[in-house]
């Protein structure tokens, strides 16, 4: 009896780590945004600082903001000497803070993922609603 006990307690245990392990959580946002600046990608890593585009317009920062914050954090596994993020994003916060992010951009109609640089086996995934808000949002950049 203390066997079964003993088991079913260490396979309960092990369930419950293995569920804190999986990544649900929505991306944090440290604040208020007071500037994204957008690069094209080079790849994982570091951050693309040849800005192509610059966001300052709270209404479009609120849009950008809403979209990752619904992005749904997931672990994976990227290949990152023959995958290649479209766009770089530096997220500048009102306190100072800051974020680098790679952005995969889908298609219209599928979803996108949204990666902190440095960190590229943790990603968001964002809905296909989100992935044409980041869409219309790039496009009149």
């Amino acid at each position: 009896m203390k066997k079964i006990i003993l088991s079913l307690t260490l396979s309960l245990c092990g369930l419950l780590l293995f569920a804190c392990q999986s990544q649900d959580k929505p991306m944090t946002i440290l604040g208020d945004i007071s500037l994204i600046s957008i690069s094209e990608s080079n790849g994982y890593g570091g951050i693309n600082e040849n800005y192509v585009s610059t966001i300052e317009k709270d209404k479009i920062i609120s849009r950008f903001e809403a979209v990752l914050k619904n992005a749904e954090g997931r672990k994976q596994q990227i290949d990152i000497d023959t995958e290649v993020p479209d766009y770089d994003i530096l997220i500048l916060y009102e306190s100072g803070e800051t974020h680098g992010l790679h952005l995969v951009l889908g298609n219209l109609g599928e979803k996108s993922r949204v990666i902190y640089a440095g960190k590229e086996n943790n990603g968001f995934d964002i809905s296909p609603e989100g992935t044409r808000e980041l869409i219309g949002l790039l496009g009149n950049q």
